[in-house]
């Protein structure tokens, strides 16, 4: 006969388990898994502080604080089905672990903070199903994989998610018979000038309601289908309602003569319409729970005694505590050679027709930092002028890395110069595809037209992707991190000049200046 505490139990599990269980192993398979995980977490204390530091600044990721507590809490309720599975090792596990850990030390090596960070999280379901095997990790995978929202990841989507409320905003405001002027992400109505900055791209919202949704549709759901139907639901909605939200504000601004809507209140109108519109998609949600249904609880052994683990996984606990632990120490290896190590970017020299001259075309300057060496110089030819604007980056850290969202040509925040436009060119160059990223930056008095890429250990893309690619090759190949920016710029429409053209002629050029300059600068 089942405990008399146990017998009318309810409660949400993933599948109902019924079997003869030991309450000493649930709560030894509970004890382990937050051993490894406390482990993992303390033994690459770097890389999960980096996680809290981006917790602690970012607002968009401040629900990272409490992951680690609703893991420990989904744990403790799968403590019951735990008590019925029998632990077991496993050994190919351990192969999961040596991935996840040389994914790290090269995510240390290129200083992609977020890959060292998925990493180390990956390893905890790894170790997890090293010792306590198989069926324990498919009775946890759900509050393991919850695990990963702790990293701080996804903002690379904020670009296209500002482009995309930005399309709908200029189209419902043209629908509602407004005359709207846009330019980038900037827009202009009768009664005043609009923009659409990271802020109004909805990143936050999204974040938000996709791990709230995820956690809802776990504790209310037992049906597969209606778990990732919900789920999807919270990716799909609040994209939408921020693109609703953001039309509403310019609306309001428009029509009460900028005298709502505007400044901080706008923030404040944008969480309450968010929050009515969460709430309605939870109480829809609400509607096809299954969690409110009994549940026949599992039986309970006689015997209370029941080992957590066998004695054959205690070796395999030692092997993951070692196999974890060569990572970082191979990682301080990496600090040591980097140390001492200086990086002289000489001048460019002339190429193809074009010459150095003294004096800017500019004052405006990429928004770049951390940067080992940079180097300014203006070329000729032909009577059209072209600025040339180079950034490297050697032996880099989180603090100064050159693939990263706070390295831009402009800043959202920059007081002086803005972004209007952005888009892409490609050529070929002596037979090799050749490709940079275009944007238009003006201010109230100049006009600019620019063309970036990065250099990689001489490949050349305008793809931060491929440039991380081509980084994590170059390490691998022993030729180190080096990463640099190339800029190139010029007025747009002066004198009749054809912009793309003259860019386009300065690049082919000048290409193999560039790389020689290069080269000889990382060869130091």
């Amino acid at each position: 006969m089942p405990d008399n505490d146990t017998a009318t139990t309810v409660r949400p599990p993933s599948v109902a388990v019924i079997g003869t269980r030991s309450p000493g192993r649930g709560l030894g398979a509970v004890a382990t898994v937050v051993l490894l995980l406390a482990w993992v977490l303390a033994l690459y204390f770097p890389t999960t502080l980096s996680m809290v530091a981006i917790w602690e600044r970012s607002e968009t990721f401040a629900h990272g604080f409490v992951v680690f507590p609703i893991f420990l809490y989904l744990l403790w309720r799968e403590r019951h089905v735990l008590a019925t599975i029998e632990t077991a090792r496993c050994l190919p596990a351990l192969l999961g672990i040596a991935g996840t850990g040389a994914v790290w030390y090269l995510g240390e090596r290129i200083s992609a903070v977020v890959v060292s960070q998925l990493a180390m999280v990956a390893m905890v379901p790894f170790a997890v199903w090293a010792v306590l095997g198989t069926r324990v990790v498919a009775a946890l995978s759900i509050p393991l994989l919850f695990l990963f929202f702790a990293v701080p990841f996804g903002d690379f989507l904020v670009p296209t998610l500002m482009d995309r409320t930005a399309d709908f905003t200029v189209a419902a405001i043209q629908a509602s018979g407004v005359p709207i002027y846009r330019e980038g992400n900037y827009f202009q109505i009768p009664s005043g000038r609009w923009s659409i900055v990271e802020a109004c791209s909805g990143f936050r919202y999204l974040i938000a309601s996709f791990m709230v949704g995820s956690l809802y549709a776990y504790l209310s759901y037992r049906s597969l289908i209606r778990r990732a139907t919900f789920i999807v639901a919270s990716l799909i909605v609040p994209i939408i309602a921020n693109w609703l939200r953001a039309y509403m504000i310019v609306m309001l601004g428009h029509l009460s003569s900028n005298r709502i809507a505007v400044g901080a209140d706008h923030l404040i109108y944008g969480w309450i319409f968010f929050g009515i519109v969460m709430a309605l998609l939870f109480w829809i949600g609400s509607r096809w729970r299954e969690d409110d249904g009994p549940v026949r609880a599992p039986v309970v052994s006689q015997d209370r005694h029941t080992p957590p683990m066998h004695a054959h996984q205690w070796p395999m606990l030692i092997a993951v505590f070692a196999l974890t632990a060569v990572w970082p120490v191979l990682g301080i290896s990496l600090d040591q050679a980097a140390k001492g190590r200086n990086v002289e970017l000489g001048l460019v020299g002339d190429g193809n027709g074009w010459i150095a001259v003294p004096g800017e075309l500019s004052g405006w300057r990429p928004d770049l930092s951390g940067a080992a060496a940079e180097t300014r110089q203006t070329f000729a030819k032909g009577g059209r002028q072209v600025a040339l604007h180079i950034a490297i980056y050697r032996d880099q850290t989180r603090e100064a890395k050159a693939i990263t969202s706070t390295n831009q040509l402009v800043r959202t925040g920059n007081p002086l110069w803005q972004q209007v436009g952005a888009d892409a060119v490609s050529q070929a160059i002596d037979g090799q595809p050749f490709s940079a990223r275009t944007a238009v930056i003006a201010n109230p008095r100049q006009r600019l037209v620019a063309w970036q890429w990065f250099w990689v250990d001489g490949h050349e893309t305008s793809s931060e992707f491929l440039a991380k690619l081509y980084q994590a090759l170059s390490v691998l190949r022993g030729h180190g991190d080096p990463v640099a920016w190339v800029v190139v710029y010029m007025p747009a429409g002066t004198g009749g000049v054809d912009t793309t053209a003259t860019l386009r002629d300065f690049s082919a050029g000048m290409r193999a200046s560039i790389d020689t300059a290069l080269r000889r600068a990382v060869a130091q």
